[in-house]
């Protein structure tokens, strides 16, 4: 009598062990993700239009994922200090409530046509580390501000990063970047953090008005309690995945004068 209530409890533990995995958010971007992107600026002294077209592969989905496009411009408030405002259309964003039940059993919502409206201030201090070896380090601390008003999230991010610029003569040849970002969400989520990513960046600067990017990080993601599962009788969570995120970029800087 005794094995067998043993071998219940064993039955009914596995049971509920495979329920509460079966509810808990799978890895939505897989080990690696591809990015490109295109962006161009016009340099009118202390005020610069930008644009910005991005685009990821995501996953085991051959299709495009996130896409977006980004308008706005860049106000040099201070040497050291550059202020922007930009809007932002995006679709195949993925946030905590995408992850849903299907019925039969839970997968992400399909967002690759859900289009969404992001507007972002920018702040992005810098300065001149001279003291280190070659003297052309430069520290920046980029803050952002973005508030989706088709969810209403409001997110924070900061991003500390420092550059080598390395020139030939006087003009500028490769800039090395190392920096590292944080997202902070301010009305959503259950924790302080909800994605974080080190990255490492090289920028090569042609003789006329092209630069090209190469990027690779690694985001780590922490998706909390969606609504769906709120609503259910499964227990809340907190899923952590990582994914490298391999980028290449085309950007032009032009000039009026």
């Amino acid at each position: 009598m005794k094995k067998c209530n043993l071998a219940a409890v064993v039955f009914l533990a596995m049971i509920t062990f495979r329920a509460a995995a079966d509810h808990v958010p799978s890895d939505p971007l897989g080990p690696v993700a591809a990015q490109a992107r295109f962006a161009a600026s016009i340099d009118l002294g202390d005020f610069d239009p930008y644009m910005e077209i991005l685009g990821r592969l995501e996953g085991d989905d051959p299709e495009p994922g996130y896409r977006s496009l980004t308008l706005g411009a860049y106000y040099r408030a201070h040497r050291n200090l550059k202020l922007g405002a930009f809007y932002r259309l995006q679709a195949g964003a993925l946030h905590d409530d995408d992850w849903i039940w299907l019925a039969p059993g839970w997968g992400w919502r399909d967002t690759a046509e859900r289009y969404e409206n992001v507007f972002i201030l920018d702040a992005s201090p810098r300065f001149l580390f001279d003291f280190l070896p070659g003297r052309d380090w430069v520290f920046m601390a980029k803050s952002r501000i973005f508030y989706n008003t088709d969810n209403g999230h409001l997110t924070v991010m900061v991003r500390p990063g420092l550059t080598r610029f390395i020139f030939t003569g006087r003009d500028p040849f490769l800039n090395l970047s190392a920096a590292w970002a944080f997202y902070i969400p301010v009305n959503f989520g259950e924790l302080p953090l909800y994605e974080h990513a080190p990255y490492l960046s090289l920028l090569y600067h042609t003789k006329g008005i092209v630069k090209l990017e190469l990027t690779a990080a690694y985001r780590n993601l922490i998706w909390t309690t969606s609504k769906d599962v709120k609503a259910s009788a499964d227990p809340g969570y907190t899923a952590r995945t990582g994914s490298w995120l391999v980028g290449v970029g085309l950007i032009l800087n032009l000039e009026t004068e």
